[in-house]
């Protein structure tokens, strides 16, 4: 019998219809777990390899380690998406994936933070083993199959939309809520332990038991999601004896050729290689340095708070607004056009950051900036995916077949790309002693989001696909009727 067709491997909802304990369970508690983890382990690792005062000091290793690690993980992307298109069992292509990826998570996330007090070039080759045992195997495996899943769930488009908004709450809440708000405030029990041991084994010691916890969490996390979800679209063109999918598969080739031959295509991919450029230069690592080298001390309202304190309030008060656009995205957006919904974020993005410039190192200066970038943030987290979908079929009418495949490929390796080169980059200036720590810190969190939504407001003017969308759905359906 084969591995994936014993029973025990079934998943607990048998039904044709998308349950609630798949909703609760299997798309929302379950994706949670896991993206808190990775979320904070991709933001943060940095964070722990600077408590080794011997590897800062080194002045190159801090970078080349992202730099270099993004080859491994473009082409783990990669692999991994040929390998789900392949993947035929009776649990589905991309449920067994979720599985394997658990105990992946599990053991990478807990030795990445138990280095052996070596040599130091020991230790860099450690960390650097480690990271790529995430970042280039654990992390692809996971993520490319759970963002499928929505699509594979069922045929059903209320219950597929539903599952839209349910999925999307944890990428937020582990970005957000987790990575921006509860782990800086853990970050100031973990620096506490400075003054309790000798050098920094208190400090790395508590590192490795938060990390821990993390990590045992995505396991559950992992285990959860693949035992509630199903795949009904995939289980349509499974038999007992599992069968290859019926229709014709376009050659990678010829989808790219497609793809790059459309304008709006490129536009598509240049606003997502800013946007994500500027939301790593935001993330949780570069907001930390940024409050560490403003934000010393802050006295509001008779308490003192310091940079992890500061930092956690800034990312709650500006991400109220982006989990409150839940409620009105979708209706702006319907109102006056998704393209034009996102070139307003931009603006409103661009003069938050102003704002704050103004007087970094003012909290209630930055509270307001951030409020208002929060706002910005609407339209790219919960419109611009939209817009992709459109541009999407703008293709499918144009050509006559799908180019999703290659799309979300090239859209993977970007967010690849650019995450290792953002933090990369970033510490090549800010460690490299030629500028002020405050200048690279203030330039890289605020300053370039001017620059790059500036290029973004731009770009976007030539995106007008929205304009003929409808008809060409038309074509499409037609197409369809005589085939």
């Amino acid at each position: 019998m084969n591995f994936w067709s014993l029973p025990i491997l079934n998943s607990r909802t048998d039904q044709k219809t998308v349950t609630l304990p798949e909703m609760i369970f299997g798309y929302f508690l379950g994706p949670l777990l896991v993206l808190a983890m990775t979320s904070v382990v991709a933001t943060y690792y940095l964070t722990f390899y600077r408590t080794y005062d011997d590897i800062v000091a080194s002045g190159k290793f801090l970078v080349l380690l992202p730099l270099i690690s993004v080859i491994p993980m473009a082409l783990a992307n990669i692999i991994v998406g040929i390998l789900l298109g392949k993947t035929r069992t009776r649990q589905g292509k991309a449920r067994p994936f979720i599985l394997v990826a658990g105990p992946l998570l599990l053991v990478s996330g807990i030795v990445m933070f138990i280095i052996p007090y070596l040599s130091m070039g020991f230790r860099m080759a450690w960390m650097a083993i480690t990271y790529n045992l995430f970042a280039a195997l654990a992390n692809p495996i996971y993520s490319n199959a759970h963002y499928l899943m929505v699509s594979l769930s069922t045929r059903d488009l209320d219950q597929r939309g539903k599952l839209s908004v349910v999925a999307n709450i944890p990428a937020v809440a582990g970005n957000g809520l987790v990575s921006s708000i509860l782990m800086p405030a853990i970050l100031g029990w973990i620096k506490a332990g400075e003054a309790l041991g000798v050098g920094y084994q208190v400090v790395q010691n508590r590192w490795q038991l938060v990390m821990g916890l993390f990590a045992v969490a995505a396991f559950i996390g992992c285990t959860l999601e693949y035992f509630f979800t199903r795949e009904r679209i995939t289980e349509e063109d499974i038999s007992e004896d599992t069968t290859e999918p019926q229709g014709e598969i376009i050659p990678t080739g010829k989808q790219l050729k497609a793809a790059v031959s459309d304008r709006y295509w490129w536009i598509i991919m240049i606003f997502y290689m800013l946007y994500q450029a500027g939301t790593m230069f935001k993330g949780g690592y570069v907001f930390n340095i940024f409050c560490n080298d403003f934000f010393t001390e802050v006295h509001l309202f008779g308490r003192t708070m310091g940079p992890e304190t500061v930092q956690s309030v800034l990312a709650l008060l500006s991400g109220i607004p982006l989990a409150a656009g839940m409620l009105f995205a979708w209706p702006v957006a319907n109102k006056i056009g998704k393209r034009n919904f996102i070139i307003v974020g931009c603006v409103v993005s661009i003069l938050g950051s102003i704002v704050c410039l103004s007087n970094p190192s003012n909290f209630t200066v930055m509270l307001i900036g951030q409020t208002l970038k929060g706002f910005s943030s609407i339209p790219g987290a919960y419109i611009m995916m939209a817009l992709f979908a459109d541009v999407l079929d703008h293709l499918e009418a144009k050509n006559g077949f799908r180019v999703d495949g290659i799309s979300m490929s090239v859209y993977s390796t970007i967010l690849t790309v650019i995450n290792g080169l953002a933090v990369a980059f970033f510490n090549l200036f800010y460690d490299g002693g030629r500028f002020a720590h405050t200048a690279v810190s203030a330039f890289f969190f605020l300053g370039f989001e001017i620059i790059a939504h500036g290029i973004l407001i731009v770009v976007l003017l030539f995106l007008t696909v929205e304009k003929h969308i409808q008809e060409e759905q038309a074509l499409i359906a037609e197409r369809k009727a005589k085939s």
